[in-house]
């Protein structure tokens, strides 16, 4: 998954809904979108959390705003893009001289994935606990057996069963990158 920067969330664009459905004010959004762009260049405070529980007004009625689903989908980005950063702690390693590895044995199990939007399926929840606890394990022990970048990066996981909602995509999808990258730049060897 690429990284969400300021200027892509100054550059986005959302349709209107169709005829019939009003959607998101689009005042709303774009005031939002505006402490989103100041929050991925440092200069705010929201959090993943704030994504996740923001609500927005439709717009009066006989107004069209934003399409809704558009702007969902958009702020499922932005979310995962901030856990990937709180996960991290600080940005991928830009100089590799960090004061400790970029993601530990504790970090994993304490991670916790958003259930996938209602009406869609994420990702099979066994396959990606287990996959955890894989992690988990080479980053505390190293070693033959361990994950490699090459094991982490053909990692697919199945759909979710029928009726069921799964882990969200782009969560699972963030993580798997900073494990490629953890693993490529690890601050320390293994203890």
């Amino acid at each position: 998954m690429s990284r969400v920067t300021p200027e892509d969330v100054s550059r986005t664009h959302f349709p209107m809904p169709p005829v019939g459905h009003r959607g998101y004010h689009a005042e709303e959004v774009d005031a939002f979108l505006e402490l989103v762009a100041a929050t991925l260049d440092g200069r705010g405070t929201l959090t993943a959390d704030d994504i996740r529980h923001v609500a927005f007004d439709a717009p009066r009625f006989g107004g069209r705003g934003y399409q809704a689903d558009q702007v969902d989908e958009f702020l499922d980005q932005i979310r995962t893009e901030l856990e990937y950063r709180q996960l991290g702690s600080r940005p991928v390693p830009a100089s590799g001289n960090g004061s400790g590895p970029l993601l530990t044995p504790d970090d994993v199990h304490r991670m916790q994935f958003s259930q996938a939007g209602i009406g869609r399926r994420g990702y099979d929840t066994d396959e990606v606990d287990a996959f955890l606890d894989l992690v988990a394990a080479t980053l505390a022990h190293g070693g033959p057996g361990s994950l490699t970048v090459t094991d982490v990066r053909a990692v697919r996981f199945t759909e979710s069963r029928l009726g069921t909602r799964g882990y969200e995509h782009g969560e699972v999808d963030a993580f798997v990158d900073l494990v490629v990258t953890a693993l490529e730049h690890p601050a320390h060897p293994h203890r």
